[in-house]
């Protein structure tokens, strides 16, 4: 069984079956990876095939439209029954579902099985490619516990250990949560200039970000661990620790209206002390953090392509309406160690 089907299931069986800490999965997302592998021909005699038949029981219970209803139970039997047959044993997780399936068609006077309908062989809910959307969705940097120093006061504080995103979140990542999710696109996605794979995804809001962060199990760094992430614990004002900004170093002063950022691995110089890179220029990003200015604002920091050298100072921050949606906004996501 290859690592992704593992974790899908023992999703499954955290959340419905024994529930238990089962963390966070599109699910949606993920019925389309266990359909597509359990009707390889090598899977077919595969009894674990239950599972897909839990999800789709599951998320049928919570479809507002009968008709979607219908065919996620219909398909839940299948998968359900045919695990059942293969292992010729009795299974609560099984056994119960199926009759509850049962009751449902007969309280409506519908036939459980679609006349003519060969379940192994009809297509499945439109499939993407979701290889990555159910892994932790990009490589994280381990952030210690301890006190460090914040803000251009350099005021000490202490935070608990967290991983951040080693890049910032980009185009590739973010268009495979749209496409699985049908999330609206960033703003600039058709713009050559901000959609390359490998950009930082731009023009979406704080809302957007969480909603991603939420997706992948992750949540938005507050300022603080943002800063830290970037300063380390020894109060730098830049995060390879060095007292100036060079071209080898960020992506800055570039022309607003014609360049736009680079690929989030285009400076490997650029590592703050915990191995974080590209947290100076390319683009601001959002934080959790809200400061009210007779209205809330969310924190950005960092700075972007085209600010000068100054603004990338990783103590500095400016302030962006909760629902712009800039070329210059990106974001990172962090998780509790």
């Amino acid at each position: 069984m290859n690592d992704q089907i593992r974790k899908i299931q023992e999703y499954i069986y955290a959340k419905y079956v024994d529930p238990g800490q089962h963390g966070t999965l599109d699910e949606e997302a993920a019925l389309r990876v266990l359909e597509d592998h359990y009707r390889r021909p090598e899977h077919l005699a595969d009894s674990e095939c239950c599972y897909l038949g839990i999800l789709y029981f599951e998320l049928g219970w919570g479809l507002g439209d009968e008709t979607k209803q219908v065919d996620y139970f219909r398909r839940a039997k299948h998968w359900l029954a045919k695990s059942k047959t293969l292992t010729h044993e009795a299974w609560d997780a099984v056994d119960d579902r199926l009759a509850d399936i049962l009751g449902w068609f007969e309280d409506r006077h519908l036939p459980v099985d679609a006349p003519g309908v060969d379940m192994d062989t009809v297509a499945a809910p439109a499939a993407v490619n979701v290889s990555k959307e159910i892994e932790d969705h990009g490589a994280m940097v381990l952030v210690n516990a301890g006190p460090f120093l914040f803000g251009p006061g350099r005021e000490t504080k202490t935070l608990a250990a967290f991983y951040i995103d080693k890049y910032p979140v980009t185009n590739k990542q973010y268009g495979a949560f749209c496409r699985a999710t049908q999330y609206r696109w960033p703003k600039y996605w058709e713009n050559p200039r901000f959609n390359g794979p490998d950009l930082p995804v731009v023009g979406v809001s704080v809302a957007d970000a969480v909603k991603y962060c939420k997706w992948v199990g992750k949540d938005l760094p507050s300022e603080e661990q943002w800063e830290k992430a970037a300063r380390g614990s020894d109060g730098r004002l830049l995060p390879w620790g060095g007292e100036s900004v060079t071209p080898e170093h960020a992506c800055f002063g570039r022309d607003p209206e014609t360049a736009g950022p680079a690929a989030v691995t285009a400076y490997p110089q650029s590592a703050s002390p915990y191995g974080a890179m590209d947290m100076a220029g390319n683009t601001w990003e959002w934080t959790a953090t809200v400061v009210e200015d007779g209205e809330p604002f969310q924190v950005v920091k960092g700075g972007c392509f085209s600010d000068p050298a100054e603004l990338l100072r990783s103590d500095g921050r400016l302030e962006a309406g909760p629902k712009d949606k800039f070329e210059n906004i990106g974001f990172r996501c962090v998780k509790s160690a």
